[in-house]
């Protein structure tokens, strides 16, 4: 400290020297001087270009010494924190506004804007003194001050040998100077309280108390939080989690973001990999209970969570098996169901569990059906949900407003919570407690405040910052407490909402700061580091210098980002950059032209892919290809609307697998709209998987219509059968969801034929038709399990198509033409039987099996061929099959065997679950309950149990 003091000094000293001469010198930057670097530390001023004579009489009169005298403090600044105090400058820092005095101006103006060397601006006093404040005793800050004349003190020194003389005497009394102690972060700087929240205690008081009545209760409890932008929805969240921590709840929070929507389940996903770290730190014995809760409620189907959750791979280890491969409607049923389960299983009387989500007015549909799957499973017990949203944003349109209404139509009982904005009083105590003076005091500030915000949380809180940004408000260093312009501040002109006075105030920071928020900002609320260093190096703006080096490129973004840290505009995270509120993320979007927008998307998701690592695809495609979607207008070149379509297509597969089926939709909508009406020709096998999957997509979410129109376009223009095979099967999917089982039927038939398997359109004598099938199971319950197991696996694909469509017929033919359920086993039996086993002759054979179980004198033929699907079954790992295939094979056994079977049919029932297959899981559910009641179970308990099957089957569909 005394070093950096005797160069200062030495600098004073070196300007005394100048304007003894009659000399101002104009243009004292770090580059106009000159340190001898022996212990002398002399000084050297040079570039006398812009130097002038000073009056003879008054140096103060002079605005040349004046300005050396500002300039000297912004040196003395510079010195201290490293930082330029300069706009334009290759390590700028803050605002272009400057409280020192101009040529023409002799009186400071909290307004005026200081030119310097070519258009440069110095930044702001309040910045200055921001910087300075723990990093130099206070006398100094006080110096620093005065010589920029800031309205914080009303010292101010009359020549350049003062400043020479002050900083000597300091040099040689060390003690009484250099030795303040004064370490408040926030002396003479905005006190906005954490810890505080305001006329909000009714609100915090129906949390804590919803949450005490689900501990004592032993329930579930849902909160909904509504309010307009501002309001302190997120802070009445915020200060409900240390409460209910000291209550021995389990927090789990996450924040939804209007430009992250494309990703499914973004926040879902951000706060459970947040809790799976907090399990980790737990200790062993904390991390083994949870692990084995989670492994008995989900069992061998955890890896369908693992790929949503990575982080619980750190809790419960790899999967040592990959989930069962199952179609998509079943993919969706069993995720909702799994993640059910994790939450049963993670949440207990010991350990209540409070899932805290903001913003879900940004929700996707996919987040949303989780949500909505365990806020109704009635069997969890110890959960409180509570969401916040935005109730003046919401429409029709909106996912949330579906989610809602299905909440409603089930009665769930909702808490609702509605916040206003904040009164009077409590917009005193919150200024009160900003500027550390009493509400009496404060009470003057505090109404102005009010009228102009009406009580808004998120404007006041900026305007203040806003009224100190521009020297309406200021702590005076004098009387060490805070002051203000009463005229100025009435008479200000004050923007509409918080996004415009939020645009204001980011306009005022360097030009490199506003680049990287205004890039930070098209990505949305929060960004890794790693993800903006593959964009933010790449895209340039033409205020801003650029380097070659892209180690030096990427410090620079880095450090304009911390300059909004530290302005409060964004928090760092771990690796996060994160907006403090969204509407502060709206307002650096906001200053992107619209029309440069779109060019502006595709450019960051160019760059992205550009520069990941091929290793680190998967981590950033979503993004990567939200962005290009955002700039999809602004494409013109043929070949990169191939490549973005192709993209849209990985990232549709991939939401795929993620039973995210809204989200996938989006994307191969997307890829859609790139193709042209020529695609069919030029780019098929592109088309062919863009349009099957899209209509995959569209039946999982049930759009039926939708899926006919897009079926009706891949059969017009596939080439071979083959080619439309996928189309007709979802298709006829789609029919039979809708009770158009005949329609199904009809189609099915009509590709049955194409495939060589003709179906009469009118069965011959039902007798023998009844006698094909039994001369078809005989011949099967005839073989030795060996002779069964060395039957090959079929090998013609026409006839493994055709057991595929065979099985959809015989599934509406129960449902619409049950006299040809005999002919459609038969058929698939006797495929099986003359080219080989496929996955749907364990349907068949299981099918059979309970068909013919209630038959005289063939219950053992039934017995044998449910025996033989099941080795089946566990020959070709068809686990997607299990829970039909034991469904029925175990109901055909039990009227026989009721008590051997009452527990495989449970099990049964649990796989079914597991695997999403709820219309067997069900069944088996069936046959388990009539079987316990026909042992001899007292029929009260068997009603509990049938009515807790119900109950799982309405609240998974």
């Amino acid at each position: 400290m005394k070093s950096i003091i005797m160069v200062m000094r030495n600098i004073a000293w070196s300007m005394v020297d100048v304007h003894n001469a009659g000399i101002s010198h104009n243009n004292i930057t770090p580059e106009h001087i000159i340190i001898n670097i022996d212990d002398s530390a002399s000084i050297k001023f040079i570039s006398f270009g812009s130097a002038s004579f000073l009056a003879e009489n008054n140096e103060l009169s002079n605005a040349g010494a004046r300005k050396d005298l500002a300039a000297l403090g912004y040196i003395f600044y510079e010195i201290v924190s490293g930082k330029s105090p300069l706009r334009g400058r290759v390590n700028q820092t803050v605002t272009i506004t400057t409280d020192c005095a101009t040529d023409m101006e002799l009186e400071p103006k909290s307004t005026r804007e200081e030119e310097h060397d070519g258009g440069e601006m110095y930044i702001s006093a309040v910045e200055v003194y921001s910087a300075l404040l723990n990093k130099l005793p206070f006398v100094f800050v006080k110096i620093v001050m005065a010589l920029i004349e800031s309205k914080m003190t009303v010292e101010r020194y009359h020549s350049v040998t003062e400043v020479y003389l002050l900083l000597d005497k300091m040099m040689s009394n060390p003690r009484n100077f250099l030795s303040d102690k004064r370490k408040d972060l926030y002396y003479g700087q905005l006190r906005f309280t954490s810890y505080k929240l305001y006329d909000r205690d009714d609100q915090l008081s129906i949390i804590t108390d919803a949450y005490s009545q689900m501990t004592s209760e032993e329930s579930s409890k849902m909160i909904l939080v509504s309010g307009y932008s501002g309001t302190g929805k997120s802070a009445l969240i915020k200060h409900a989690r240390p409460i209910l921590k000291t209550r021995n709840a389990h927090i789990i929070y996450g924040k939804f973001d209007q430009l992250q929507q494309a990703e499914p389940f973004f926040a879902i996903i951000d706060a459970f990999n947040g809790y799976f770290d907090k399990v980790k730190k737990g200790g062993p014995e904390y991390i083994q209970r949870i692990k084995t809760a989670i492994f008995e409620a989900i069992g061998s189907e955890v890896g369908v969570l693992t790929k949503i959750f990575p982080r619980l791979c750190q809790v419960i280890g790899s999967p040592v098996a990959d989930p069962v491969q199952v179609d998509s409607q079943q993919a969706q049923n069993r995720l909702k169901y799994l993640f059910r389960m994790m939450i049963g299983a993670i949440a207990s009387p010991s350990s209540p569990l409070v899932l805290l989500l903001d913003d879900l007015q940004w929700a996707d549909s996919s987040s949303l059906d989780l949500i909505e799957a365990v806020v109704t499973d009635s069997e969890i017990k110890c959960i409180l949900f509570a969401g916040t949203y935005r109730s003046n944003e919401v429409n029709n349109a909106f996912p949330l407003t579906r989610f809602m209404s299905d909440i409603a139509e089930k009665h769930i009982s909702v808490i609702k919570i509605e916040l206003e904005n904040i009164g009077r009083e409590a917009v005193n105590d919150l200024i009160s407690d900003a500027i550390c003076k009493a509400t009496l005091d404060s009470k003057m500030l505090a109404d102005i405040v009010y009228r102009k915000t009406s009580g808004n949380v998120l404007f006041l809180t900026q305007l203040l910052q806003s009224l100190y940004a521009e020297d309406l408000l200021w702590f005076s260093l004098d009387t060490e407490s805070w002051e203000w312009d009463y005229q100025g501040i009435e008479t200000k002109t004050i923007p509409k909402n918080v996004i415009n006075l939020l645009t204001e105030r980011i306009v005022r920071l360097p030009v490199l700061t506003q680049h990287a928020l205004n890039l930070l900002s098209c990505i949305g609320c929060a960004c890794a580091e790693s993800t903006l260093i593959l964009f933010m190096n790449e895209i340039g703006q033409n205020n801003t210098e650029k380097s070659n080096d892209i180690s030096e490129r990427e410090n620079n973004i880095l450090l304009a980002l911390e300059i909004a840290v530290a302005e409060g505009l964004v928090k760092k995270d771990g690796s996060l950059y994160v907006f403090v509120h969204d509407q502060i993320q709206s307002a650096a979007y906001s200053l992107n032209p619209e029309h440069q927008r779109g060019p502006l998307h595709l450019q960051i998701g160019n760059s992205i892919l550009k520069n990941v690592p091929i290793d680190e695809m998967e981590n950033v495609l979503f993004i990567a290809v939200d962005q290009l979607n955002r700039g999809i207008l602004s494409v013109n070149r043929e070949d990169l609307k191939e490549t973005i379509a192709q993209l849209n297509l990985m990232a549709g597969k991939k939401a795929m697998a993620l039973a995210a089926f809204r989200s996938s939709a989006s994307f191969f909508e997307a890829g859609i709209s790139l193709l042209d009406e020529y695609c069919w020709d030029k780019m098929y096998e592109l088309s062919l998987q863009l349009y099957g999957s899209y209509a995959d997509a569209q039946f999982c979410i049930g759009h039926f219509d939708e899926v006919g129109q897009v079926t009706a376009v891949i059969i017009k223009h596939a080439k071979t059968l083959w080619d439309g095979l996928n189309a007709y099967s979802t298709l006829i999917k789609a029919l039979g969801s809708q009770n158009k089982s005949r329609d199904a039927i009809e189609i099915t038939c009509s590709i049955l034929g194409e495939l060589g398997e003709h179906i009469p359109s009118v069965l011959p004598d039902q007798n023998a038709t009844w006698e094909d099938l039994m001369r078809s199971i005989r011949l099967f319950a005839m073989m030795t399990d060996d002779q069964f197991l060395s039957l090959n696996n079929i090998s013609d694909d026409k006839k493994t198509m055709s057991m595929k469509f065979l099985s959809h017929l015989a599934v509406y033919c129960f449902m619409a033409k049950i006299n040809y359920v005999p002919f459609v086993f038969n058929r698939m039996l006797d495929l099986t039987l003359n080219y080989g086993v496929s996955n749907e002759s364990c349907t068949a054979l299981a099918m059979s099996s309970f068909l013919i179980s209630d038959s005289d004198g063939d219950s053992r033929a039934s017995y044998r061929i449910g025996e033989l699907a099941l080795l089946l079954v566990e020959k070709l790992e068809a686990n997607e099959y299990i829970s039909q295939v034991h469904a029925n094979v175990y109901a055909a056994r039990s009227w026989n065997e009721m008590r051997m079977t009452t527990k495989p049919l449970h099990h049964a029932y649990k796989r079914g679950m597991e695997i999403g297959d709820i219309q067997n899981a069900m069944l088996s559910a069936q046959y388990y309950c009539i079987n316990r009641f026909l042992c001899g179970i007292e029929l009260p308990t068997v009603e509990k149990e049938f009515r807790y099957f119900l109950k799982q089957m309405k609240e998974q569909y």
